[in-house]
């Protein structure tokens, strides 16, 4: 429960600032490029900061990691409701991501500790069903209380929860690693982060992982990063309106897919974890034939519902890479492993809301969210190549299976 809500404040600190964006373009002078910048060096901070990060999970408490990392991101958070000019905004956007890398690889290696490969993706899903509560907390607070109080007091009053939160997390999280006496897994080695980075780039289906991943996230990040603006601006919602349907409605959907797709991937992936992989290769083709409603059609239902299922497949077919990484990655190299993936995705999805930002004034954000389809179509592919090629032998060499 303890990680649901840090996982919660985490994506509704991060994201809350799209609802803002219309009020930034007045109040600081932002143009569509320097809001995708504010976007961008977000991730690209968050994904220089990821690898370290993850190592820092497998060789300290992860634990204190967690309530160190939401202590910080919720002060910088805070910070940035007082900043008066454009680059104190970007300079508090880099902080926050070298901050809040801290916190994911950690977590969700935390959490793989209590519990072994029969439920291990349930709970990761559950942990990560914050993330979405959390994008529709961050829209909705900064869309409300910024349409009524201006940009800065949304920021204010989520940074101070944020450090409430961590006191209490203090006490709860645990400050000593725990050992599932289930896990198969090899005991942990004192291994330097090269030599474990070494061992995970020898694992093919972990690069396959990780490249697949990189095409999810660029569209995952378009979306978080554009939608409350093409809500106002293409549908002519208000700041309100625009913050709450651009962050719950991919969110909600998102939440429904994490609440059954952790049950479903496990049920999948009994005596043959492998098939997490052609799961998740399946539910990615299904979602992107959804996203060509944005070139077929203006009408806002329609438009909706496919988003709402994009959000429910992609999420679901999201679920299964946390339980393959932890089974290829084995108990010593768990927080490196998430921390890389980490970086690679958040790369990629710096990139898609900078390219999104540029190519708004061409296609338009309809045209943006449509091509998110073709890049779909490549994850899929790659999941594919590597379930036929990779995967059963890489996960016998793991341990995983006999």
């Amino acid at each position: 429960m303890a990680l649901f809500l840090v996982s919660t404040v985490n994506y509704a600190d991060r994201t809350s600032i799209t609802a803002l964006y219309a009020l930034l373009k007045t109040d600081l002078g932002f143009t569509d490029v320097g809001l995708g910048a504010l976007g961008s060096v977000f991730l690209w901070s968050y994904a220089l900061s990821s690898p370290i990060s993850g190592f820092l999970g497998d060789r300290v408490s992860r634990g204190r990691l967690v309530v160190w990392s939401l202590a910080g991101w919720s002060l910088v958070t805070l910070l940035t409701g007082l900043a008066a000019a454009q680059w104190q905004l970007l300079s508090m956007r880099v902080a926050l991501g070298v901050v809040e890398a801290m916190f994911m690889p950690a977590g969700m290696a935390l959490l793989a500790e209590y519990h072994g490969p029969e439920t291990r993706g349930t709970a990761l899903a559950l942990m990560s069903l914050g993330n979405y509560i959390g994008m529709v907390v961050g829209g909705t607070v900064g869309g409300y209380f910024g349409e009524y109080y201006g940009w800065r007091v949304p920021l204010i009053l989520l940074g101070a929860v944020g450090i409430a939160l961590a006191g209490v997390c203090w006490f709860i999280l645990p400050a000593r690693r725990h050992t599932d006496p289930k896990d198969k897994s090899v005991p942990p080695e004192s291994l330097s982060f090269g030599e474990a980075s070494l061992r995970l780039f020898r694992i093919p289906s972990f690069l396959v992982l990780a490249g697949a991943g990189l095409f999810t996230a660029i569209g995952t990040w378009i979306f978080i990063n554009w939608l409350p603006l093409y809500f106002k601006e293409n549908l002519g919602m208000t700041l309100a309106s625009a913050g709450f349907f651009g962050s719950s409605l991919v969110s909600l959907s998102g939440a429904a897919g994490q609440a059954v797709g952790g049950v479903v991937s496990d049920r999948v992936a009994k005596d043959a974890p492998h098939r997490r992989m052609w799961l998740q290769a399946v539910l990615i083709a299904c979602a992107a034939p959804a996203l060509l409603a944005f070139v077929l059609t203006h009408n806002a239902t329609i438009i909706m519902t496919a988003l709402a299922v994009y959000s429910l497949l992609r999420t679901s077919a999201d679920l299964n890479i946390l339980p393959l990484l932890c089974d290829l990655a084995g108990l010593d190299k768990r927080s490196t492993a998430f921390g890389i993936t980490n970086m690679v995705n958040t790369l990629a999805g710096g990139l898609g809301i900078f390219v999104a930002g540029y190519l708004k004034t061409g296609f338009g954000l309809d045209g943006v969210f449509a091509g998110v389809a073709g890049i779909l179509l490549l994850d899929s592919a790659m999941l594919f190549t590597g379930y036929c090629l990779w995967l059963r032998q890489d996960l016998r060499a793991s341990g995983a299976t006999s």
